[in-house]
């Protein structure tokens, strides 16, 4: 009987020591195809959020883009996912009257994932047409980090400084 319980013993205290946790998860490695698949998918969320939010102005897709906690950290000014919506409000009337379309374009710089965030720095270029005419340009050197939230990426934060015009 006491083999029996000794036995027992070290054999709770061997599978407590070697249970799974679910923070062991985070530390399974990716293989490359896996990393280049989120990077991607990150590199196109970018793209897409920047379309939908900042050239169509729709406040609707900023849930779809952005986590609940999301913060743009942008010339000293924070911004977050109800002042950018509360900004486009003022921007679609303005750009109803100007009738400009804004076309973007991204230069991706640096990429670290992190298994469960990706960290990107970026160039940001901005043009705004109207017809055939350019209105205006803009160029932003830009940093953002993004992280799985309901099983897709999502952008958490994003840092954004202003270059200028060359």
């Amino acid at each position: 009987m006491k083999k029996f319980l000794i036995v027992l013993v070290i054999c709770a205290f061997y599978s407590c020591n070697n249970k799974i946790s679910p923070d062991s998860i985070n530390y399974i490695e990716l293989n490359e195809f896996q990393k280049q698949a989120d990077i991607d998918s990150v590199k196109g969320l970018i793209s897409k959020s920047f379309q939908d939010i900042w050239s169509d102005l729709d406040s609707t897709k900023i849930k779809k883009h952005h986590t609940t906690d999301y913060f743009l950290l942008e010339n000293g000014v924070v911004w977050n996912n109800d002042s950018i919506s509360n900004f486009m409000i003022r921007a679609r009337i303005r750009d109803a009257k100007q009738q400009s379309l804004r076309i973007n374009r991204f230069d991706f710089l640096k990429t670290v994932h992190n298994k469960s965030t990706i960290w990107i720095a970026y160039d940001n270029f901005g043009t705004w047409i109207k017809e055939n005419d350019t209105l205006n340009t803009a160029h932003w050197l830009e940093s953002a980090v993004a992280k799985k939230e309901g099983g897709k990426w999502k952008i958490q934060q994003l840092h954004s400084t202003y270059v200028g015009k060359k």
